[in-house]
């Protein structure tokens, strides 16, 4: 059988999501549990990668394994050998067919800012700092001009092979103020390599008046690859859903779901 898994990690220690041949990852620390728990190498499939230092409330991963337990217990079992820093907030039988990652349909990612004057001690490792204020104003309007389908390659990082599409289709992209937070939303059908890192550093620029909003545009308009330079840091960006056909409350897919 197929049982899906909704995972919420913070990323700080990890070299991000999947395995690495050095380093810690939540895919490794996720197959070890696995392993104590089923007492056999099991591995596990994760819907997205995140970077090193990403956080994540609603990745997704799967696993095959003939068990009679419930799936409450898979998940307290889990989260009993997990560190910390993960945690399994919901495991269900999917379709046997499901790919958490193919089956994918929207994605989202919430960037936080600090733009107040004084770092917070408290929640520096979940939002990044610029002595500000920004002017959201003109970032939520440049951001605007994301929404649709594009040509993103100005925000594509390296790691991308060069013969890939640089094409995706992003249906929202808001940016608004919370108190001294400001709080940039991304929710597409995929994302390129650093794609949502280059966004968020690219808009912050727009707000710090160290960016036109045209140069902005032009990222878009008239794409060269890699063109938007100013990745942001890692530790403001969390994972925070992935949506898929016949999703649950639970965030996965109703079991006769493919």
């Amino acid at each position: 059988m197929r049982i899906g898994l909704v995972i919420e990690y913070e990323g700080t220690d990890f070299l991000g999501s999947q395995l690495q041949s050095r380093g810690r990852t939540v895919q490794g620390e996720l197959e070890r549990a696995l392993e104590a728990l089923f007492q056999t190498a099991t591995r596990a499939r994760m819907a997205s990668r995140t970077d090193t230092g990403v956080h994540a409330r609603g990745q997704v991963a799967a696993f095959d394994f003939e068990t009679r337990l419930s799936m409450t217990t898979i998940r307290d079992a889990l989260n009993h050998y997990l560190p910390g820093d993960i945690g399994v907030r919901h495991a269900a039988r999917v379709a046997d067919s499901f790919d958490p990652r193919r089956h994918a349909i929207r994605r989202e990612y919430v960037y936080t800012i600090n733009d107040s004057q004084v770092p917070s001690p408290i929640d520096r490792r979940f939002e990044a700092h610029v002595r500000g204020p920004l002017d959201v104003e003109a970032m939520a309007g440049a951001a605007r001009g994301l929404e649709g389908t594009h040509d993103f390659a100005a925000f594509c990082g390296g790691a991308l092979p060069v013969d890939a599409s640089t094409v995706r289709r992003m249906d929202q992209a808001t940016v608004c103020r919370d108190d001294r937070h400001v709080r940039i939303t991304f929710l597409a059908n995929a994302y390129l390599n650093q794609q949502v890192r280059r966004m968020a550093g690219a808009l912050m620029q727009v707000g710090a008046a160290m960016m036109s909003p045209e140069r902005f545009a032009a990222f878009v308009s008239k794409p060269v690859r890699g063109d938007a330079r100013v990745v942001a840091q890692p530790h403001g960006l969390c994972l925070t859903r992935i949506e898929y056909r016949g999703g649950t409350p639970s965030g996965l897919p109703a079991l006769n779901e493919a």
